[in-house]
């Protein structure tokens, strides 16, 4: 994350504030802040109850501290101190040799390590690490690729390393890519094989994976582009909607957006919107990690959720935290974007 100049909400809203020509929406629910205070919360995910999705649960990061187990309202449920953990991430329902359940990773910037954890019936348990093969193990996603589980790791070198995962206390490298400057959000589309990268500074990027390697980068959208992605290229996220559809999205920190593309095809850019304060929760700023599901979460969130780190959590003088809002906001957002756009072509 970038050290904003803003000093104060005041300043923020002054000096920081989304381009307000920005559609925006609103966050229906906002999570505990972190206990650290400065820059410390960081990058979510979320875990699917498939026997009572409204009790489904997010991660969030602490990067000074660990991880953080949240309900749907936002509610502290655990929290693991495992040292500075920068992303996480999760796959569900997957077989590791004879093992079968939820696993998650963290980067762990305390021991240079990915930190594994398993996930039953909504609780976490820390269950084993392996060693970053390069020190400051920054960004981190997972997919499940060929019947193996992957944890990839994002380095402010610009290199990303795949590691199969050998069980929940282990993982060993895979494959190496290696981009020019510093790299962190990334996702897995583990229907297509394509990895998707985050150069902070220059853009994002799509890989395709086999397994074994990684095929050459493709540029999808570039920093100071015509979509208006601003530096820094933080979190990426997927929503699907069916087979190979669904959109792409990434946090444009630089002008407190949110990019989304689609999934398929060449990843068409679509729209651009923020998170905006709301009568009783802020909104989001300065977001590192973001995450998204379609999956039902219960009759609050029907269509799911999409989650964003926020920077600047009010009131003033607070811990970060993170914005949970209700999918269907960015639906309508995004239909209302794509009925414009077919009146005036």
């Amino acid at each position: 994350m970038r050290i904003a100049a803003c000093i104060s909400i005041a300043a923020l809203a002054a000096a920081c504030a989304s381009d307000p020509q920005t559609p925006a929406v609103f966050a229906s629910a906002e999570t505990e802040p972190v206990k650290s205070l400065d820059d410390a919360a960081d990058d979510p995910a979320i875990w699917v109850n498939p026997a009572d999705p409204s009790a489904s649960r997010i991660f969030g990061t602490d990067k000074r501290a660990g991880l953080y187990v949240y309900d749907l309202s936002g509610a502290v449920l655990q929290f693991l101190p495992v040292g500075e953990l920068n992303n996480v991430d999760l796959r569900q329902n997957v077989k590791i040799g004879g093992w079968t359940g939820d696993i998650a990773a963290a980067s762990n910037r305390t021991d240079n390590s990915v930190t594994l954890f398993v996930v039953e019936d909504g609780v976490v348990e820390e269950t084993g690490s392996f060693p970053s093969m390069i020190e400051e193990p920054y960004g981190l996603c997972m997919g499940v690729w060929g019947g193996d589980v992957f944890a990839f790791v994002a380095h402010k070198t610009g290199d990303l390393v795949a590691y199969r995962i050998a069980g929940p206390g282990g993982g060993r490298q895979a494959a190496r890519l290696k981009l020019e400057s510093q790299l962190e959000g990334c996702v897995f589309d583990d229907e297509t094989g394509v990895l998707y990268i985050g150069e902070e500074m220059r853009g994002v990027w799509k890989t395709e994976f086999d397994g074994a390697s990684f095929a050459a980068p493709a540029l999808i959208d570039e920093v100071a582009g015509p979509s208006g992605v601003k530096a820094d290229v933080e979190g990426l996220a997927l929503y699907k909607t069916g087979e190979g559809r669904g959109y792409l999205l990434a946090s444009s920190q630089g002008n407190n957006s949110y990019a989304v593309y689609r999934r398929e095809g060449d990843n068409e850019f679509v729209a651009r919107f923020s998170v905006a304060a709301g009568e009783t929760i802020d909104g989001s700023e300065e977001t590192d990690g973001i995450e998204a599901t379609s999956a039902s979460l219960g009759d609050g969130y029907p269509a799911g959720v999409f989650i964003a780190q926020d920077g600047y959590n009010a009131p003033r003088g607070s811990a970060q935290n993170f914005k949970i809002v209700d999918w269907r906001e960015i639906e309508a957002l995004i239909e209302a974007e794509e009925d414009a756009a077919a009146r005036s072509d």
